[in-house]
């Protein structure tokens, strides 16, 4: 396996180099080094002077830890300036941390702002349908038949992930008509949500059958309806899913089925692609297992305490 010569960059100089080239290979190695990096990452974030490119990178570490104590930092990022270009950016990485009430609070603020732009006030949307949040129902009640698609879509997707069932058939009929570009992988994971896969496949159109966007949300339609003792098979196939919360959800799905082997390819250091193993080492340990990675082995192994989360 292929290791880097030499003494490891320090925290603060990882961080440093997300602004600018070096940016590839800092960000795997403090996602690598876990929580212990966020003090001097929120730091950056939060530093007057941080160029949108670097306050993008450190959005993307902070997402990808996925910590509670990253979301006071956001939110005082996007209390600071509410015209900041990463305005967008910050309110997805939200959507990616774990649900707090004063999250809740401020994304029900920007949810209920008729005079937000649509591109960020659709992020309180997806903050609600990730964290699967009853109190966005009325905002996508308040929406599910607005003539405008992007507003209709993201509410039926806040609908769906709420398991409301009556949105199934506005769901396909949106598909059926055609629906924005950046609105057919929010319909397309509302209707994994709801839909057996035989129905996803027929109320889905065939022309979308070779986006990754489709195939992701039909990989959850059938884990969402397989047996217990065939979803490991399908989770390999969701590892390298690019759908919010598949890959923890694939992760912690062969932990728990007692195949941690099935991750060693996944989780091993990649040079073509030295993030996505990253990624995937990550989960482990949010799943409360630990990689033993030496000249000599890898494996992955129960931590102190492991999650039984599915």
């Amino acid at each position: 396996m292929f290791r880097e010569k030499g003494p490891a960059p320090t925290i603060q100089e990882d961080v440093a180099a997300l602004a600018g080239g070096g940016a590839r290979q800092a960000g795997p190695r403090l996602i690598d080094r876990g929580p212990a990096v966020l003090p001097a990452v929120h730091a950056a974030l939060l530093a007057p002077d941080v160029e949108p490119r670097h306050a993008l990178a450190l959005l993307q570490v902070i997402g990808a830890l996925s910590e509670k104590s990253s979301v006071p930092v956001l939110l005082e990022l996007l209390r600071r300036d509410v015209n900041s270009p990463l305005r967008r950016d910050a309110l997805l990485i939200l959507a990616f941390l774990p649900a707090t009430d004063d999250a809740a609070v401020f994304v029900s603020g920007v949810a209920s702002k008729r005079d937000e732009a649509w591109r960020t006030r659709r992020m309180a949307f997806t903050w609600f349908g990730l964290h699967r949040d009853p109190r966005g129902r009325p905002f996508a009640e308040a929406l599910r038949a607005d003539p405008d698609p992007e507003q209709r879509a993201a509410a039926l997707f806040v609908l769906a992930r709420l398991g409301d069932k009556t949105a199934l058939e506005p769901i396909g009929q949106m598909l059926a008509g055609g629906v924005p570009a950046n609105a057919r992988d929010a319909l397309l994971m509302a209707l994994a949500e709801l839909a057996t896969p035989g129905e996803f496949e027929r109320r889905a159109p065939s022309a979308l059958n070779q986006s990754s966007g489709y195939r992701d949300a039909l990989r959850y339609a059938r884990y969402r309806s397989a047996p217990v003792s065939e979803r490991p098979a399908i989770c390999l196939e969701m590892l390298p899913s690019q759908l919010p919360g598949h890959r923890e959800l694939a992760v912690r799905c062969l932990l728990n089925a007692g195949q941690a082997h099935a991750l060693r390819p996944y989780a091993a250091v990649a040079l073509e692609a030295p993030g996505r193993a990253a990624l995937v080492r990550n989960e482990i340990r949010r799943a409360g297992w630990r990689i033993i990675d030496t000249d000599t082995e890898f494996r992955i192994e129960p931590g102190r305490s492991t999650s039984s989360r599915p």
